[in-house]
């Protein structure tokens, strides 16, 4: 899991947005609404060397946020199909900062589909609306809500014994709300093969060879940018659990991109996620793990990122009803491949993020959640660190 994709859940199930375990598992039907409110100290993630009048024609950059989300989810069988659909909308409304209010509708689609035991797969597809207060935007005083969508038809058939071959196509777009975000506009479309093998412990190990071709929509190819690249990675994934108590999983890829008449641009490493749960007593479970990151990130100095990141989340529940949460994120990234004619800056970035919650499920359908958060980045390029605070407190009702 990125930063990224920490900061968007942690946004997510503070606001109601993911269904809690009010509503019973076997509802075909469920239906939820919510309402929270945020303090966020630096909304913008401002440095302290930057004059608020000067960004933001404000004496200051904190606000109060709150979002307000209606919506239902779907999970039905039919003989070996499976349907699955959940779908959100959400206004969010600054109490300060009016300008950055929005609506948006977030859904994800499944068909877990069998044609027989021994052959079936999934076709999904989801589409995720946020506001993405981490991306680096050449205007100051400006937030970036980003959209992700993915579509994605799998197949895995069952050969013999533990062998399943696996094949599918996919698509993954992302777009920006600001024009100048240097990760950038993007749509890959592509194809995988590979096999898994299942061990009598249900361990698995699979391999996953991917292609794919793709475009940075609106950027005309030129000695800075590039318009259009190609994707390959081998992927190995290894599902592990080790007693009944404890699971590993990891994903560890090589992954290369190509980009068409600007070699300049292309990178390629390793990435991957080791994630590992423990269950250590009833009432209490950790889940940590390590993450590589490798990703585009496009400036006359710097071609792509690569990042290193821990994290460690405990759970205790003192009660059937209540839950005490907290994760801890440590990372440290940095910049490479810069443009020929300029020097690279050598920038380097560590970030921290931490949070507490607190949940009580007050009666059946009905979830009050509470929680602080720290958000630091540290950088050697001026004006690109940042620290953060804030509060959350969010009801959720689910029926």
């Amino acid at each position: 899991m990125s930063l990224r994709k920490f900061l968007v859940l942690n946004a997510i199930l503070t606001s109601g947005v993911v269904t809690g375990a009010h509503a019973d598992e076997l509802d075909t039907l469920q239906f939820r609404a919510g309402q929270s409110w945020q303090y966020d100290s630096n909304v913008f993630r401002l440095s302290d060397s930057v004059g608020n009048q000067a960004a933001l024609g404000s004496s200051g950059r904190s606000d109060n946020v709150f979002v307000t989300t209606v919506g239902a989810k779907i999970d039905k069988r039919y003989s070996l199909q499976r349907f699955e659909f959940d779908i959100s909308a959400n206004r969010s409304i600054y109490n300060n900062f009016s300008r950055l209010d929005f609506s948006a509708v977030n859904y994800a689609a499944a068909w877990r589909w069998s044609i027989t035991p021994a052959l079936y797969g999934n076709f999904t597809t989801d589409r995720r609306v946020y506001t993405d207060n981490t991306s680096d935007v050449q205007i100051l005083g400006q937030l970036n809500r980003r959209t992700d969508r993915s579509t994605l038809l799998d197949a895995e058939y069952a050969i013999d014994g533990p062998w399943r071959a696996l094949a599918g196509v996919f698509q993954r777009t992302n777009t920006n709300s600001q024009p100048f975000v240097f990760e950038g506009d993007s749509k890959v479309q592509g194809v995988e093969v590979g096999a898994r093998y299942v061990f009598g412990s249900d361990a698995s190990l699979a391999y996953r060879l991917k292609q794919g071709s793709g475009e940075y929509p609106g950027r005309v190819l030129s000695s800075t940018f590039a318009s259009n690249f190609k994707d390959r990675e081998h992927e190995f994934r290894v599902n592990w659990p080790i007693t009944g108590k404890t699971t590993i999983q990891s994903r560890l890829s090589y992954f290369d991109r190509s980009h068409d008449g600007l070699a300049a641009r292309d990178f390629s490493g390793f990435t991957g996620q080791l994630d590992s749960t423990w269950q250590i007593t009833g009432k209490t479970g950790v889940t940590g793990g390590f993450v590589r990151e490798l990703a585009s990130y496009q400036t006359s100095t710097a071609s792509y990122y690569t990042g290193n990141r821990l994290f460690i989340a405990p759970v205790w529940k003192p009660t059937e009803k209540t839950a005490v949460k907290f994760r801890y994120d440590h990372g440290r990234r940095s910049y490479n491949g810069p443009l020929p004619g300029f020097a690279s800056t050598d920038r380097r970035d560590t970030t921290n993020v931490s949070s507490l919650g607190f949940e009580w499920d007050v009666i059946r359908a009905v979830k009050i959640s509470s929680s602080v958060f720290t958000d630091r980045r540290k950088s050697s390029e001026p004006g690109a660190d940042y620290k953060s605070n804030g509060v959350n407190l969010s009801v959720l009702a689910s029926f």
